[in-house]
C-alpha cells in the first residue's frame, strides 16, 4: 500500500496540471447527474417511509376518499393582548369582513378567473362549502347579528336564530353542527345574575375566534389552490397586518354590510397558516440562512489561509491553496449531488446544509496533515517529497476516510428518507473528497510550492517579487505541542482534572440518554416572527380543539351481527380515551341503525314504515337520502346526508369502505400527538385483535398528523440502530487495515464523543431552557455526522501512536506533536470558527440543531481526541508499537524456522 501512495504522490507533482484535468473531466461527468436533481422540501416525502405503517394507511384512505384536504385557517385576536373578549359584534364583524373579502377575490389561473368556489371542500355534495366560522352562528347574515340582542345566549345553542324556527341551533347553512370549539380560543365562562338556565352552560367569552377553509388536495386542483392560497388568502390576511386597507375595501362587497371603519379594524390582528406554509417557511429560512452560511464559509477560509500558511507574508501565506481547498469541497458536494442524482435519489435542504461542512472539516485535516507532513520531507524534488508524504500519511488518511464512508452508508440502510437521503450524499461526498485529496490537493500543493519557488505573491500570482528572502517555518503549534502541551498532560493534576471532566461528562450522558423527549417543535422550523410562527404561538395558547381523525374500516358486512359488534366495541373504545379523544364519536353505524328500526317514534317522520322489506343498498340509499332540513334529521338526528362523504359503496351498493368520524383533544407539543396516535393504535389494535378479522377486512385509525408523526415512535431505535451500525462499521474497518487493538481504542473514543453530545445536549436543555434540542430526524442526522467528525478526532492519533516507537508518553508526544497539531488546527480549530458564526443565524433551528450541536460535537471531540485520548493511551496504550509487534512477529518466526531445522537436522543423525 505504502508503494501505491507514494506513486500517487510521485505523479500527481509530476503532472499536476493532467491530474488536475483528469478530476475535473471525472467530476464533470459526475455533475452532469444534476440535470436529473429533484430536491425534497415536502415534510411527508422527508420523513415518512414509504415501507411504514401509517404510510400504507394514507395510501389506503387516499385510494377509498381520495387525498387529505389542504387546511387553512386563521385567527383574529386583538392587538392589545391585555383585551380580554374578542367575542362581540364588532370582532364577528371584521370576521365577516375578511370572509367576504376571500370568498369574492379571484386569481387567474388557466386563463380562468378561479374562486373559492372552485376549490373549496364539500362534505355533502349538493351543499355549498364547509367553512366553520363563528359567523356561521348568524348564518353568515350580518342582518341577524344585528337583530340578536345576546349573542352570548345564542352560543348556548338551545333556540334556532332562523326567524321560521327550520335550522338547528347552533349549525352552519349546510346544516352541519357548529363545534363552538373549533370557532373559539381562550373559552371563559361569564358568570350572570340571577341565570335561570340549566346547569352546565356556558355564556362564552373568546380571547380568540378562528375560521378554517378547507380545500381540494388532488392531482387536479392541488395546483391551482396553492396559487389561491398565495394569491388569495395569504395577501388578504397580510393586508389586513399591513393596514393595507385600500386593498381589502377594494375587494369588499358591501351589499349586506357596510367595511368596518379603518379605526375599528386596527384594533385587530390576525394570525394565519395555509396549507403551503410550511413549505414556504423551509424555503423563507433557507433564503435568510443563506448569508450566514457565506460568511462562515468565508471565516473558515480565512483561518485555513493564515494556519496553513506563514503568516503574514506576501508570498508564503496559504491563502490560494487554502482556496483550492475550498474549491476542492465545493466539487465534492457538485460531483456527489449529481453522482447520486444518477440514481434519482433526491436531495433534501439538511444535507445541503451539514454536507458542506462535514467534506469541509474532515477535508481540511487531510489538507493540514498532508501539507505539515510535506514540509517535513528532506528529498530534493517536489515529486519525491510529496511521494514521501503520501507514502507516510496516505493509510492513515485511507483508513479514516473508508470508516467515515462506510458508517454513513451503513446509517443509508434506514426507513426514513431524509435521513436515507444524507446518509448516502454523505458517504458519496466523504468518499469523493478523499479521491480528490490524495489527487487534486497534491496538484494544488505542488502548483502552490512552485509559484512559492518563482516568488510570485500569495492571491496575486501574476505578481512577482525575486529579492523576497525565504521565510523560516517557525512550527510555532507543533513546538508548543512537542514542548509544552505533551509533557503538561503527563502530570498528575491534569491527569486527575481529565478523569473528573471524564466521569461527570459520562454520569451527564447516562442522566441525558434518558432524559431526552422525542419531537420536534414545530416553532423550531420557523423564522422567529413569520406569519407561521405568529399564527403557531396563538394556536398553542388558546385552540382548544385536536385534529379531525377517522376510524377506517374495509370490508365489513353490516348484516353480519359480529362485525357490528365489531364497530359498536371500536367506538366505545375510542369513547373512553378521555385523555386524548374528545367525544362523541360520530357514527353513520349507530345513525343508520336507528333509520332502520321497526316501529320506532320516529317512523312517520323518517317515512322508514316499509324499510325491513328492502336489501341493505336500498336502505342505505335511502338512509344516505335524508336531508339535513328534513324533519327525520331536525327532530330525531338522524341525518343521513352528513354520512354521504363517509361512505363508499361498490357496484352491487354494499358498504366497500366506510369510516367513523372523531376529535381529538387540543395538542399543542410533538408528545400530545404522539401520545393520540399511541393511544388510538393500542385501542384500535386490541379490539381488532379479540374480533378476528376475516382475511380481507382492516380497520385501521388515520388523521393527518398521524403521518408525520409515526416516526417518533421508532426514531429511537433508528437513532441506536445507526450509531451501533457506525461503530461496528468502524470496528471490523480499523482491525482489517490496522490491528484490533487500533479498532477497539478507535470505537472506543468514537463512542464516547457520540455518547457525551447525548448527554451535552440534555445538559443545555436545562441549562438555556426556551425551545430544547429533541431526538428527531435532524438531530439524529447529526448524530451520524458527529460519528464522522469523530473519527476524524480519534483514528490519526490512534495509527500514528501504534506506528511511534519508544515508551508510551514518548510515543504520545510523537503522536500530538504530528497528528495532534493537524487535528487541533485542521479540524477543531476551523469547524469552532465556522461553526462559532452560525449563532447569528435568524433561524431558531439553525441555532439549536447547526450552532449548538456543532459547537458541542467540536469541544467534545477536542477534549476526547487531544485531552483523554493521549492520557488514555500514556497510561494504558499498547506497550508496543504496531512497527515493533511486526519485526517480533518475524523474528519468532524465524526463530521457529531455526529450531524446526534443528530437529530435523537432529532426527537425521540419530536415524543415520
Amino acid at each position: 500500500m505504502s508503494g501505491l501512495f507514494y506513486n500517487i504522490g510521485y505523479f500527481g507533482a509530476k503532472y499536476p496540471c493532467l491530474v488536475f484535468v483528469i478530476c475535473m473531466t471525472v467530476t464533470g461527468i459526475m455533475s452532469l447527474g444534476l440535470y436529473n436533481l429533484t430536491v425534497l422540501t415536502d415534510p411527508q416525502s422527508l420523513w415518512v417511509s414509504s415501507s411504514s405503517r401509517t404510510y400504507k394507511e394514507q395510501e389506503s384512505s387516499a385510494e377509498n376518499y381520495g387525498p387529505f384536504y389542504r387546511t387553512n385557517q386563521f385567527i383574529l385576536a386583538y392587538q392589545n393582548e391585555d383585551w380580554v373578549n374578542v367575542f362581540q359584534k364588532d370582532g364577528l364583524k371584521v370576521i365577516y369582513f375578511l370572509q367576504n373579502i376571500i370568498r369574492n377575490r379571484k386569481v387567474l389561473i388557466g386563463g380562468k378567473n378561479t374562486t373559492l368556489d372552485d376549490l373549496c371542500y364539500r362534505p355533502i355534495s349538493a351543499k355549498g362549502c364547509y367553512v366553520p366560522s363563528p359567523m356561521d352562528i348568524w348564518l353568515q347574515d350580518p342582518s341577524l347579528l344585528d337583530k340578536d340582542e345576546d349573542i352570548q345566549f345564542t352560543t348556548l345553542c338551545t333556540e334556532s336564530i332562523d326567524v321560521n324556527q327550520t335550522n338547528i341551533p347552533c349549525s352552519d347553512k349546510n346544516g352541519i353542527p357548529i363545534i363552538l370549539e373549533s370557532v373559539f380560543g381562550g373559552i371563559d365562562c361569564e358568570e350572570r345574575a340571577n341565570d335561570t338556565q340549566p346547569c352546565d352552560h356556558c355564556y362564552i367569552q373568546a380571547k380568540t375566534m378562528s375560521v378554517t377553509y378547507l380545500l381540494m388536495n388532488d392531482e387536479f386542483t392541488k395546483k391551482d389552490a396553492e396559487l389561491w392560497e398565495k394569491e388569495v388568502w395569504m395577501d388578504t390576511l397580510d393586508a389586513l397586518n399591513k393596514r393595507d386597507y385600500a386593498k381589502l375595501y377594494k375587494y369588499y362587497d358591501k351589499s349586506l354590510m357596510p367595511a368596518p371603519r379603518e379605526q375599528l379594524l386596527d384594533q385587530y390582528r390576525v394570525a394565519f397558516m395555509a396549507e403551503r406554509s410550511v413549505s414556504d417557511e423551509i424555503d423563507d429560512e433557507t433564503n435568510q440562512n443563506a448569508w450566514i452560511v457565506v460568511v462562515s464559509y468565508f471565516m473558515m477560509f480565512m483561518y485555513i489561509g493564515f494556519a496553513i500558511g506563514q503568516f503574514p507574508s506576501k508570498i508564503y501565506n496559504g491563502f490560494t491553496l487554502g482556496l483550492g481547498g475550498i474549491f476542492i469541497v465545493a466539487v465534492s458536494m457538485i460531483s456527489s449531488i449529481g453522482m447520486v442524482s444518477y440514481f434519482s435519489i433526491g436531495l433534501t435542504m439538511i444535507s445541503l446544509e451539514v454536507i458542506p461542512f462535514l467534506i469541509l472539516a474532515i477535508g481540511v485535516d487531510n489538507m493540514f496533515i498532508i501539507t505539515h507532513n510535506y514540509k517535513k520531507q528532506k528529498h530534493p524534488t517536489v515529486p519525491e517529497r510529496m511521494g514521501q508524504t503520501l507514502k507516510q500519511v496516505g493509510p492513515s488518511i485511507t483508513i479514516a476516510a473508508i470508516c467515515e464512508t462506510l458508517a454513513f452508508l451503513v446509517g443509508s440502510l434506514t426507513k426514513m428518507p431524509a435521513l436515507q437521503s444524507f446518509c448516502i450524499q454523505a458517504a458519496v461526498g466523504v468518499f469523493i473528497d478523499y479521491l480528490l485529496q490524495i489527487t487534486m490537493f497534491v496538484a494544488f500543493l505542488t502548483l502552490d510550492e512552485q509559484r512559492k519557488k518563482h516568488k510570485r505573491y500569495d492571491l496575486m500570482i501574476c505578481k512577482q517579487d525575486p529579492n523576497y528572502a525565504i521565510k523560516e517555518d517557525r512550527k510555532l503549534i507543533q513546538t508548543f505541542f512537542k514542548k509544552h502541551y505533551s509533557p503538561f498532560i503527563q502530570k498528575p493534576v491534569c491527569v486527575i482534572i481529565t478523569i473528573v471532566i471524564f466521569v461527570a461528562l459520562f454520569a451527564i450522558s447516562c442522566v441525558g440518554i434518558t432524559k431526552l423527549e422525542v419531537g420536534l417543535d414545530e416553532q423550531v422550523s420557523m423564522v422567529e416572527g413569520s406569519n407561521l410562527f405568529n399564527y403557531m404561538t396563538l394556536e398553542k395558547k388558546y385552540i382548544e380543539i385536536g385534529p379531525l381523525a377517522y376510524l377506517i374500516l374495509e370490508n365489513l358486512d353490516y348484516q353480519d351481527q359480529h362485525d357490528l359488534e365489531l364497530v359498536a366495541n371500536l367506538s366505545n373504545s375510542l369513547s373512553q380515551l378521555n385523555e386524548t379523544v374528545q367525544p362523541p364519536i360520530y357514527s353513520w353505524v349507530a345513525s343508520f341503525n336507528l333509520f332502520i328500526r321497526e316501529k320506532a317514534e320516529w317512523t312517520q317522520a323518517c317515512e322508514t314504515q316499509d324499510i325491513a322489506l328492502y336489501d341493505l343498498p336500498t336502505q342505505l340509499k335511502r338512509f344516505l337520502g335524508v336531508r339535513i332540513n328534513s324533519p327525520c334529521c331536525q327532530r330525531y338526528g338522524i341525518c343521513g346526508e352528513t354520512f354521504e362523504a363517509d361512505i363508499v359503496l361498490n357496484e352491487q351498493g354494499y358498504v366497500k369502505t366506510s369510516r367513523l368520524r372523531f376529535q381529538h383533544r387540543p395538542i399543542h407539543n410533538s408528545a400530545g400527538y404522539i401520545l393520540s396516535l399511541e393511544q388510538t393504535r393500542q385501542v384500535i389494535d386490541k379490539v381488532v385483535k379479540d374480533a378476528n378479522l376475516k382475511e380481507n377486512q382492516k380497520v385501521y385509525p388515520y388523521s393527518m398528523p398521524y403521518v408525520f408523526y409515526d416516526q417518533y415512535s421508532y426514531i429511537r431505535a433508528v437513532a441506536i440502530t445507526n450509531v451501533l451500525l457506525a461503530l461496528a462499521t468502524i470496528f471490523f474497518t480499523m482491525t482489517l487495515v490496522q490491528d484490533v487493538v487500533c479498532a477497539i481504542i478507535v470505537v472506543l473514543f468514537v463512542f464516547l464523543i457520540a455518547f457525551n453530545l447525548i448527554g451535552t445536549i440534555w445538559l443545555t436543555n436545562v441549562i438555556f431552557g426556551g425551545f430544547v434540542i429533541e431526538i428527531n430526524a435532524v438531530s439524529v442526522v447529526n448524530l451520524v455526522t458527529c460519528i464522522g467528525l469523530a473519527v476524524e478526532f480519534v483514528a490519526h492519533i490512534v495509527i500514528k501512536f501504534r506506528l511511534c516507537e519508544g515508551k508510551r508518553w514518548d510515543r504520545v508526544t510523537g503522536a500530538m506533536s504530528t497528528m495532534g497539531t493537524s487535528v487541533f488546527v485542521g479540524i477543531a480549530c476551523t469547524k469552532f470558527i465556522g461553526v462559532a458564526v452560525l449563532g447569528f443565524a435568524p433561524s431558531t433551528l439553525f441555532k439549536l440543531y447547526y450552532f449548538r450541536m456543532y459547537i458541542l460535537m467540536v469541544v467534545l471531540g477536542a477534549f476526547n481526541g487531544l485531552v483523554l485520548l493521549p492520557i488514555f493511551l500514556g497510561l494504558f496504550g499498547p506497550q508496543f508499537s504496531i512497527m515493533k509487534v511486526k519485526v517480533k512477529s518475524l523474528i519468532n518466526q524465524s526463530e521457529g524456522t531455526n529450531f524446526s531445522s534443528q530437529q530435523q537436522a537432529k532426527k537425521k543423525a540419530n536415524y543415520n
